[in-house]
């Protein structure tokens, strides 16, 4: 449980977890959790697993290096290619529920031998994969892209989840100047959100501007939740009244994920014209997940701001919005910003007795977070997979799934 943002919540309720039978176990609880049944069906984060205990030892942060489950498919340990490939077999032992499919739920219905994920770092050259046929599926093809794609009959571009990704600025807490949530609001002055989503694509009908911390169309987006205006000078004033004084403040980024890199760009900007003295580290993906773990200084490998984007589903309920999770253990995501209050907030969203109760908690944490800021949401934009027009039982989910389709 230690793992996820959702699961640290459950754990505050469970007295116990306690065995059956081999195959059945009962979740004794301290006091009643009406989200029980919502929290073991969740499908985002780290989604609750049955696991070995020897893989459950120690840090929970560590990785888990075996993949043994039971699923639909297997993991092909030999024709991994770190890095490359990861090759993942159809499971002949599983046995699918006999219910149709729907998203994460009903029968999961193996039709092809095996999925290969192919890592392709250039945009351009995992579309023209597409177009040519060497791939079958593009999970996040290049928006700008898109146009081409869509004229081309043999592929099918499609949003299978509704929600759109959330852009994501976020400051390390526990340095100065942004351990003061003054520095953080005068974040929220850079720029417009429309200057961050513009860059990330250009047609202006596959994004849009919102405030809101969970999601505009979520359950718990329907709040009021304006936001500001660029105001550099306003900013630049801020960021004095936190102490901030001219010193060198690192930023992280990389372009192997392209809305993070063109995003970064119009945050670096904005930060330089604030007056705001910038080491600007730009990196590969991999490095820069690698230092996000680093709460020490940048001279030891730590980091002020990084970019970032959510899935919307990710982000559209308190429980599972990992960045406004303001824990003071520092158990909390990348940035660690610490604030009782949200916290209280939080957990009376979760002990609210119906829809109505959460609705109104809702208001009050996005007014609240506005003020301590864990993080600035920098507009919404589309989250469309493609695919070849060959492929059929593609379904929506919140996440790609394998199960259902077929390929003649």
């Amino acid at each position: 449980m230690g793992r996820d943002v959702l699961g640290q919540k459950l754990a505050t309720y469970v007295a116990s977890i306690d065995p059956v039978d081999s195959l059945s176990f009962q979740i004794h609880l301290t006091k009643p959790a009406a989200f029980l049944p919502w929290a073991l069906g969740s499908a985002v984060g780290q989604i609750p697993a049955i696991m070995r205990a020897a893989d459950l030892a120690g840090d929970p942060s560590r990785p888990v290096s075996t993949a043994i489950g039971s699923g639909p498919f297997r993991f092909d340990h030999a024709a991994r290619v770190s890095g490359s490939r990861a090759v993942f077999p159809r499971n002949a032992l599983y046995q699918p529920r006999a219910e149709p499919p729907d998203g994460l739920a009903g029968g999961r219905v193996v039709k092809v031998d095996r999925v290969e994920w192919h890592v392709m770092p250039d945009a351009n050259t995992a579309v023209a994969a597409l177009q040519t046929g060497e791939v079958d599926l593009v999970e996040a093809p290049l928006l700008d892209l898109l146009p081409t794609l869509q004229g081309n009959r043999a592929i099918t571009v499609r949003k299978i989840n509704q929600l759109n990704n959330q852009g994501i600025m976020r400051p390390n807490a526990l340095l100065p100047p942004f351990n003061d949530p003054r520095a953080r609001q005068a974040l929220a002055l850079l720029a417009d959100q429309g200057d961050y989503m513009s860059a990330v694509v250009g047609d202006p009908a596959r994004w849009h501007r919102c405030g809101a911390y969970y999601i505009c169309g979520g359950p718990y987006g329907q709040v009021r939740a304006p936001f500001p205006q660029p105001d550099i000078a306003r900013a630049r004033a801020l960021l004095a009244e936190a102490g901030y004084g001219g010193e060198p403040l690192t930023v992280v980024a990389t372009k192997e994920l392209a809305p993070i890199g063109q995003m970064s760009e119009v945050m670096i900007d904005g930060l330089r014209r604030a007056g705001v003295n910038l080491d600007v580290i730009w990196t590969d993906w991999g490095t820069m997940v690698g230092r996000q773990s680093q709460k020490g200084p940048p001279s030891a490998g730590g980091w002020n701001l990084q970019i970032s984007y959510s899935s919307g589903i990710t982000a559209s309920n308190p429980m599972t919005n990992v960045g406004t999770n303001m824990v003071c253990n520092g158990s909390n995501w990348m940035g660690w910003p610490c604030d009782e209050h949200t916290e209280t907030l939080r957990q009376a969203f979760v002990d609210a007795p119906d829809e109505a109760a959460r609705l109104a908690v809702t208001q009050q944490l996005q007014t609240h977070l506005e003020t301590v800021r864990p993080y600035i949401p920098l507009g919404e934009f589309d989250a469309p997979i493609a695919y070849r027009s060959s492929l059929r039982g593609v379904l929506d989910s919140p996440v790609i799934t394998y199960w259902n389709i077929e390929k003649p």
